[in-house]
């Protein structure tokens, strides 16, 4: 569930009087990713700043995701006031605190909403039923945007399931960090452009004619941006050390 963490089913006579404060909307949620899902649509737009991989799911499939950070439960996106820093925000991230849920056999949708964001309350905010129980205008939008968020992971979903199929995907280590210091990034894959030049002459028309395939190339660019985040990272890294010297320096001087 990653971001999400108390979900139920948005109910127009249970939740009758709650209310969204979207003017002080925060990305406090979001501080404990490292990466963030993806969908094919927004690829163009999130290969400026980030670095595209995928992710291996339980079930054996693949998921597109941007990567936000170079350790556990550490975004470095996510500023020391909740904001997120800079560059494009995943729609996934967008969303909240709303999520669409699919039962599996009925392929029914239901709206659901994470109680545990603190951005909901009955007492300010916005309101997200009108006083006659309809959907207010606010609701009426962020249902539109999940139905095309939800529509669009279905098509990525088939987009790396042709990559699966293929077999163009393969496991890399993402190094980071200089001499003496170094260290790794785990569980990720990326589109092997060896075994992707290795196809025949009648898949790659296919892949084109799709649009597989300029996807592909630009999950490849993206790459790049590895060098921004280890600089992102090597930033956080002094800011941390230099917060914390104060109070080492304190420290040292109550103990003298």
């Amino acid at each position: 569930m990653l971001i999400y963490d108390r979900v139920v089913p948005l109910n127009r006579h249970t939740h009758r009087r709650l209310r969204l404060r979207t003017a002080t909307h925060n990305a406090r949620f979001a501080a404990q990713l490292n990466s963030v899902p993806l969908t094919t649509v927004e690829f163009p737009h999130a290969a400026s700043e980030y670095t595209i991989v995928f992710a291996r799911l339980e079930n054996g499939d693949f998921l597109p995701a941007v990567v936000v950070g170079l350790r556990n439960q550490h975004n470095l996106y996510v500023d020391e006031n909740s904001r997120w820093k800079r560059g494009y925000v995943p729609a996934f991230l967008r969303q909240y605190p709303f999520m669409l849920a699919e039962d599996r056999d009925s392929g029914t949708l239901t709206v659901c909403v994470d109680m545990a964001y603190d951005g909901l309350s009955e007492e300010d905010g916005d309101l997200l039923f009108k006083e006659d129980g309809e959907d207010s205008e606010n609701l009426a939008r962020a249902m539109g945007f999940l139905s095309d968020f939800h529509n669009e992971f279905k098509r990525t979903a088939a987009f790396t399931a042709r990559l699966k199929e293929l077999d163009l995907l393969e496991q890399r280590v993402i190094r980071f960090g200089g001499e003496g210091e170094q260290r790794e990034l785990g569980g990720v894959y990326v589109v092997s452009e060896e075994r992707l030049l290795k196809l025949g002459d009648a898949v790659i028309p296919d892949l084109l004619r799709s649009g597989a395939l300029g996807l592909i190339y630009t999950h490849l660019v993206s790459m790049q941006n590895l060098e921004r985040l280890s600089a992102l990272e090597q930033e956080d890294t002094a800011k941390a050390a230099a917060a914390a010297a104060p109070s080492a320096a304190t420290a040292n001087g109550s103990a003298g």
